[in-house]
């Protein structure tokens, strides 16, 4: 794949989590190859974007949705309604951009908007990144109702991806670090689908050194630091973290610091807050120390730096992070849920411990064999090595063989 001839539109309409970081990538590589080529490429996006993008307008092509547009999608009655009027809106832009081609950088949503006969002959071709395909192995199954809850979702997922192949369209759909899963669909639905390497920059360090980010994070001295990061949503279990902190002794916990950094997410603020309250309360000897923020590249890799364990006891959640990534960059050690691909992945790279997300037991045991210095050590340079950044740009962009500056 050499030189595109047609424009592609790049669609992300959130800038939560790790939105912003895939885009960054995409971004930071396309303005590395010739205009030539850049200008075959527009980032259609959220509003809020723009300040974390406003560096390269100059260089590369960006369409920020009015907030009236991000206003109207979010009064939307449903999700499926949500898809079409992005969708509607989306084909109008492809038409005034001319834009022969379309990448979601988050398909899930629009799976069933794909598959209407309406969007067939629209000449546009489609593809993108599904987050949460649906993969048996990977889901409780250990009591007849959770048998019977996975088969039903299990169900639904495949009459979903089987609608969306109809659309004639729609050329590849990725999955983020699960080639497994890609084999598997692939034998049942054919070759549609693609491995993509969920990319992580190792070209950006941080020159601080821990003492000195101790002082930034306001991080106390001679204690383990264990971090939680990211959108903070239901599925960092932190609540169930912060449980097990019970099962310690006085003296372990006292040479504990939970840090936890990023944004909280709408509506989940208050059991949040809730949980962090009664665990200050009941064990005041722990140290937490809260940074309820946005954290752009920079930051996000100093608090990664800072910690010294990296919690991601995940609970309903089945797909990988670039959390992995960034533990494995700096070589901190992982206590993960050793259900889906981010287990399948900490076992097979020995970025640390897995253990059962609803145990508090289990939890405590592995937060434990760090304090006593049992807990294994990690090397994560072969996880980095399989995870660059360029390829996970070239895949998405489809231009390979296109030499950098």
């Amino acid at each position: 794949m050499i030189k595109p001839n047609t424009t592609t539109l790049i669609y992300d309409r959130d800038v939560s989590g790790h939105h912003l970081d895939y885009l960054q990538f995409l971004v930071e590589y396309l303005a590395e190859v010739p205009a030539s080529v850049r200008s075959f490429f527009v980032f259609v996006l959220n509003p809020e974007a723009q300040k974390r993008f406003a560096p390269y307008e100059l260089m590369l092509r960006f369409h920020y949705l009015a907030d009236s547009q991000i206003n109207s999608f979010e009064t939307q009655q449903s999700v499926l309604k949500r898809a079409a009027a992005e969708f509607d809106l989306l084909t109008k832009l492809a038409s005034h951009y001319q834009a022969k081609r379309l990448f979601f950088m988050h398909l899930d949503a629009f799976q069933i908007e794909l598959g209407k006969a309406q969007h067939w002959n629209r000449g546009i071709e489609t593809a993108g990144i599904l987050f949460l395909p649906f993969r048996k192995q990977y889901e409780n199954g250990t009591t007849t109702a959770s048998r019977l809850k996975r088969a039903v979702r299990g169900l639904r997922k495949y009459q979903q991806v089987k609608w969306m192949l109809q659309n004639p369209n729609l050329k590849e759909v990725f999955f983020l670090n699960d080639q497994d899963g890609v084999t598997q669909y692939n034998e049942r639905f054919g070759g549609f689908f693609a491995y993509l390497p969920d990319p992580i920059d190792q070209n950006l360090t941080v020159e601080a050194s821990v003492g000195a980010l101790k002082i930034k994070y306001q991080v106390p001295n001679e204690r383990l630091i264990f971090l939680i990061y990211g959108h903070l949503s239901a599925r960092k279990n932190i609540p169930n973290i912060m449980a097990s902190l019970g099962g310690l002794s006085e003296e372990q916990r006292s040479k504990i610091c939970l840090l936890v950094c990023g944004e909280p997410e709408k509506g989940y603020e208050q059991t949040l807050y809730a949980s962090i309250d009664e665990a200050k309360k009941l064990h005041p000897e722990v140290a937490v120390v809260t940074h309820f923020q946005f954290f752009d590249p920079v930051l996000t890799n100093e608090v990664f730096k800072l910690a010294d364990v990296v919690l991601v006891p995940y609970i309903h959640f089945f797909s990988s992070s670039n959390i992995l990534g960034l533990a494995a960059k700096y070589h901190k050690p992982l206590i993960a849920s050793k259900l889906g691909i981010m287990g399948q992945l900490v076992q097979q790279y020995q970025l640390g411990q897995i253990i059962n997300p609803e145990s508090q037991a289990e939890i405590k045991q592995a937060m434990e064999a760090h304090l006593n210095h049992t807990a294994p050590t990690i090397n994560g340079r072969s996880y980095l090595e399989a995870h660059s950044n360029a390829v996970f740009c070239q895949k998405i962009l489809k231009i390979e063989g296109i030499a950098h500056h």
